[in-house]
C-alpha cells in the first residue's frame, strides 16, 4: 500500500529546508499541460488532472493503474546486460559487458536492483500513474529524485519518459499515428544520404546501433520527420536525440517520432536553432544570452575566457548535439535526457553548459591567450567531463540547481539587439572563424574515467599542455572541424567544411552570424538576378554577368 501522507510530508520537509527553487520544473510541465490541453484528438486524460494540486492525499493519488506487484515485476523483468546505456557508476564500465566487470560493477547493480525505501516506491508509482498530479504536488522531491540520487532508475526510465511525452494520454494520439504511416514516401535523396551516413558515426561503440532493423527504423523516423516539418528537415544533431529515445523506448518507432515533435513544437526555440533559416541567428542570439548567465554566474570565469576565447566552436557543438556528442559514458546521456525533461530544453541546455565550464574552471583559469587550442581540444573531447564524470550527482542535482532561477527565467526579457559581447566581433562571418582556430591534432587524447587519473590530467599547466603536445605539428591549421561528429582531433577527410555541420544553405560558401550581413547578401543576390532578367537575350553581356553571379553563390 502506498504511504500518501508520508510523501506530502517528506514534501513539506523538503520545501522548508531546500535550497534550491522549483518554478522552472513547475513552469515546463505547466507548458506540457497546455500543448495538451488543445489537442484536437487527445485520449482521454486524467480527470482534472492540472486542476487544484492541493488536494487531500486519498483523491489525489488514487485509482492507481501501476500496482506494488506490477512495479516489482518491471524491475525484475529488467536485465542491466541488455542495456547498453547502463554504466557503474564508479569505474564507467559498461554493464552490457559482463567480462569488463569489477567489484564495484556487481555492488551498483546489488544497489540498484531494487527500490528499497517505501517513500520512494510510493513516488514512482504514484508519477507512472498521475506525471502532471504527482510532480506538481511534489515538486522538490520530484528534482531530488530526477537529479540528486542518480537519476531514472534504469529500470523504468522508458515508462517515465514515456510518461512525461504522453503525460495523462494512453497513447500517441491519432494524428500523429496519421502523419507517420502517410509521410513514408518520397523522401529527399540527399537528405536520406546524410541521414544514412549519420547513422554509422552517432554512437559507434554501442552495438545496438549498428543492427540493420535500428538502422532501418531511424532512417524511417528521421526521413518522416524531414518530410513533415520540411521548415528543419533534417539537422545532424537530431540523431543524438532521436537515438538515444528510441533506445529507450524500446525501438517504439511511433513514440520517438511523436516525442520528437513534441520537444521540437513544445519549445520553438529549440526548433530553431536547427531550421536552416533561422539556424545563424537563433544561435546567436542564445550565445549572447550564455555570456549573459555566465557572467552573472561566475564573473571571474567570465573575464579570463572573454579576452582570448571564442566560445562558439565549442557552444555550437554541445547544443546542436544536446552535449551529448564525445560522452565517455553512455549513461550521462540519459542523465542529460532526465534533465532537460524536467527543466525544459533550452534552459537544461544552458545549465548543463555552465556546469562543464565552472566544473573545469581549474583547468581553464591556468589557460592564456595563445592557449587558446588547448582549451577547445579540451572542450570539444570527452575530457571536458573529467572532473564531473564520478559526480554525477552532484553536478546534476546540486551545482545546476544551485544557481538563482530568475536568470534563466528573465532571458526571454533581454535586450539581444544591445548587449555587448565585449572583444568578440560580430563582422566576422562564423566560418572564418572556425577556420582560424586550427582545431585538428593527428591523435585523440585517451580519457579515462578513474577518478584518480582524472584529477591528475588537470592538476597543472604543464600536465595539460602534456595531453594536446600534438597540437604543434605545422599541419593543424589547415583543416577544419568537420562536422558536429568530429573532436577537435580529427582531420576533415574530404575538407568538408563547418556549414554542413551548421546545415546551412549551399549556396553560400560563408554566412555572417549578424543578421544585417544576411540582409545585404540577399539583396545582392536580387539584385544580380533583376539584371539577369533584363539582359537575358543580351548574348553579350551574358558571359561578364555569369562571372558576376558565380563569384557570389
Amino acid at each position: 500500500m502506498i504511504d500518501y501522507e508520508s510523501l506530502i510530508e517528506f514534501e513539506e520537509s523538503l520545501s522548508s529546508c531546500s535550497d534550491y527553487g522549483t518554478i522552472i520544473l513547475r513552469n515546463n510541465i505547466e507548458l506540457r499541460i497546455e500543448s495538451l490541453r488543445y489537442t484536437p484528438d487527445s485520449i482521454e486524460s486524467e480527470e482534472d488532472e492540472d486542476d487544484e494540486v492541493n488536494e487531500k492525499s486519498s483523491s489525489i493519488f488514487s485509482n492507481n493503474e501501476i500496482t506494488e506487484e506490477s512495479f516489482k515485476q518491471i524491475f525484475n523483468e529488467y536485465h542491466f546486460k541488455n542495456d547498453e546505456f547502463s554504466t557503474c557508476n564508479k569505474c564507467g564500465a559498461s554493464l552490457a559487458r559482463q567480462d569488463d566487470y569489477q567489484n564495484c560493477c556487481f555492488s551498483y547493480i546489488e544497489l540498484k536492483q531494487q527500490i528499497n525505501t517505501n517513500l520512494e516506491r510510493s513516488y514512482w508509482i504514484s508519477l507512472l500513474n498521475y506525471p502532471t498530479r504527482t510532480i506538481n504536488t511534489l515538486p522538490y522531491y520530484t528534482q531530488l529524485l530526477f537529479l540528486q540520487q542518480g537519476g531514472i532508475p534504469n529500470q523504468i526510465r522508458s515508462l517515465v519518459w514515456r510518461k512525461l511525452f504522453l503525460l495523462s494520454n494512453n497513447d500517441v494520439p491519432q494524428s500523429i499515428k496519421f502523419v507517420y504511416q502517410n509521410f513514408q514516401h518520397s523522401y529527399s535523396s540527399e537528405v536520406s544520404k546524410q541521414i544514412s551516413k549519420d547513422l554509422s558515426r552517432t554512437f559507434p561503440s554501442i552495438s545496438f546501433f549498428k543492427q540493420e532493423k535500428v538502422i532501418e527504423n531511424l532512417s524511417t523516423i528521421l526521413n518522416v520527420y524531414a518530410n513533415y516539418d520540411v521548415e528543419l528537415g533534417y539537422c545532424q544533431g537530431l540523431l543524438f536525440l532521436v537515438g538515444v529515445l528510441y533506445h529507450n523506448f524500446n525501438q517504439d518507432c511511433l513514440l520517438t517520432f511523436y516525442s520528437l515533435i513534441n520537444i521540437m513544437e513544445n519549445e520553438p526555440q529549440l526548433h530553431n536553432i536547427f531550421s536552416t533559416f533561422t539556424m545563424a541567428s537563433t544561435l546567436n542570439d542564445w550565445y549572447l544570452e550564455f555570456l549573459y548567465l555566465l557572467k552573472s554566474i561566475d564573473i571571474q570565469l567570465f573575464n579570463h575566457l572573454i579576452e582570448f576565447v571564442e566560445f562558439k566552436p565549442f557552444l555550437y557543438q554541445w547544443w546542436l548535439s544536446f552535449i551529448a556528442s564525445h560522452s565517455p559514458d553512455s549513461s550521462i546521456i540519459n542523465r542529460i535526457i532526465d534533465f532537460c525533461l524536467i527543466q525544459g530544453w533550452k534552459i537544461g541546455l544552458f545549465k548543463i553548459s555552465l556546469g562543464l565550464l565552472i566544473s573545469n574552471k581549474p583547468i581553464l583559469m591556468t589557460l592564456s591567450k595563445g592557449e587558446e587550442e588547448v582549451i577547445y581540444q579540451h572542450l570539444l573531447n570527452e575530457s571536458k567531463w573529467g572532473n564531473v564524470i564520478s559526480q554525477l550527482d552532484l553536478f546534476f542535482g546540486q551545482l545546476l540547481l544551485s544557481w538563482d532561477e530568475e536568470l534563466f527565467l528573465n532571458l526571454q526579457k533581454l535586450d539581444i539587439e544591445h548587449m555587448n559581447e565585449s572583444d568578440d566581433d560580430r563582422s566576422i562571418p562564423i566560418l572564418e572563424k572556425f577556420k582560424k582556430l586550427s582545431l585538428s591534432l593527428r591523435a585523440s587524447p585517451s580519457f579515462n574515467r578513474n577518478r584518480s587519473n582524472s584529477s591528475s590530467i588537470h592538476t597543472s599547466n604543464q600536465s595539460v599542455n602534456s595531453l594536446f603536445s600534438a597540437s604543434q605539428n605545422g599541419n593543424s591549421s589547415k583543416h577544419e572541424l568537420e562536422s558536429i561528429y568530429s573532436d577537435a582531433s580529427e582531420v576533415s577527410e574530404n575538407n568538408k567544411s563547418f556549414a554542413d555541420y551548421l546545415k546551412l544553405p549551399t549556396f553560400r560558401k560563408s554566412i555572417s552570424i549578424d543578421s544585417d550581413a544576411l540582409v545585404v547578401e540577399n539583396n545582392n543576390l536580387k539584385a544580380l538576378l533583376k539584371r539577369a532578367m533584363e539582359l537575358v537575350d543580351d548574348s553579350s553581356e551574358a558571359d561578364s554577368l555569369k562571372e558576376e553571379i558565380m563569384k557570389v553563390i
